[in-house]
């Protein structure tokens, strides 16, 4: 629990060129409860200016109704194929509204590859934890999408290792 009573949620993020996934995660890093997840897609119709700003609207929609105190966004690893084309600089501007949305709020970010969460989880491989039957307790074949897995992990990872009285 927050100082204020409410619960201590973290939303973690996974960007497509014109679509996120995201995860709300509450309870700690060794014992994640999964509030809420979904992907959502900007209309196909959208030019791209259209459709960043429908994603902005509906990240700003997330971040209100569930107030989280920090969120996570998982960047491409460093290395990964195809990191110059057009939909790879697609994703970068999902991205960086995403991190506009919560930055404007003052929730703290905590971004990166993979590798970043690593760290925070205490996990020797997040790659293998996608792989698993479950996280810490969380259902994976619930969740057959490894996008929204990465959304769910990345959240998860940067949840306090134990809540405050």
């Amino acid at each position: 629990m927050r100082a204020d009573g409410a619960k201590y949620h973290v939303l973690g993020v996974r960007a497509e060129p014109t679509a996120f996934h995201w995860a709300v995660v509450s309870g700690t890093s060794h014992t994640p409860v999964l509030e809420d997840s979904n992907v959502e897609t900007a209309p196909a119709a959208f030019a791209e200016g259209e459709s960043l700003a429908w994603i902005r609207d509906r990240f700003l929609q997330i971040v209100e109704n569930y107030h989280p105190m920090k969120v996570a966004v998982r960047f491409p690893e460093g290395n990964a194929r195809g990191s110059g084309k057009d939909s790879a600089k697609a994703r970068c501007r999902v991205e960086g509204v995403v991190m506009e949305v919560a930055s404007s709020r003052n929730i703290e970010l905590v971004t990166g590859a993979l590798n970043t969460f690593k760290k925070h989880s205490g996990s020797k491989s997040p790659k293998e934890d996608l792989a698993k039957q479950d996280l810490r307790g969380l259902d994976w074949s619930k969740y057959p999408d490894t996008r929204r897995r990465e959304a769910i992990l990345v959240a998860a990872s940067v949840l306090p290792v134990r809540l405050e009285p």
